[in-house]
């Protein structure tokens, strides 16, 4: 193996298995339900895949370039769907990752509390949901949540707090 080899952006399969699973939560934290959030999360590797042989990515940046595109896509969705308030209200649906087998009583607080968030959420600001999901649903260290949104790392860690903080008034916690 080659020093070159070594820096060489991973093939896109590769890209896809290591991160569809945080674009698609992403996505799915940023839309009213799965359905719209895995059409989100198919345009986004569509798009990534048409490019990836002309984008020159440095390893390890892989998936903010997604998270990008991402982004690009949601806001493109949400202009396209802004009569829709309705669909829009619901957030996500209150789909995780947990397993209902392991407890059924715990799955069943673990959704209302989901589902709880999720209302709160759809009082904040489009910049503000964009914030949250990229840190908490992508699950994102600030440095990567300011690479996606084009700013400093301080001014991602801030807006990721106010927007918490504004999270939290509406959740009515202090």
């Amino acid at each position: 193996m080659t020093a070159t080899d070594l820096t060489e952006a991973p093939p896109f399969e590769q890209v896809y298995r290591e991160h569809a699973a945080r674009v698609f939560r992403y996505c799915l934290s940023q839309v009213s339900n799965r359905g719209d959030a895995e059409d989100l999360a198919a345009d986004v590797f569509a798009a990534a895949f048409h490019a990836f042989g002309t984008v020159e990515l440095t390893p390890g940046a892989e998936l903010a370039w997604l998270l990008r595109i991402a982004r690009n896509a949601v806001i493109d969705h949400r202009r396209k769907h802004t009569r829709r308030a309705a669909l829009l209200a619901r957030f996500f649906g209150g789909e995780t990752e947990a397993d209902p087998k392991a407890n059924v009583e715990g799955e069943v607080v673990l959704r209302d509390e989901v589902r709880r968030a999720l209302a709160a959420m759809a009082h904040l600001s489009d910049k503000d949901r964009t914030v949250i999901g990229l840190r908490i649903a992508a699950g994102l260290p600030y440095a990567e949540v300011a690479v996606v949104l084009g700013v400093t790392e301080h001014a991602a860690t801030m807006a990721c707090k106010r927007a918490l903080t504004r999270l939290q008034r509406h959740l009515g916690e202090p």
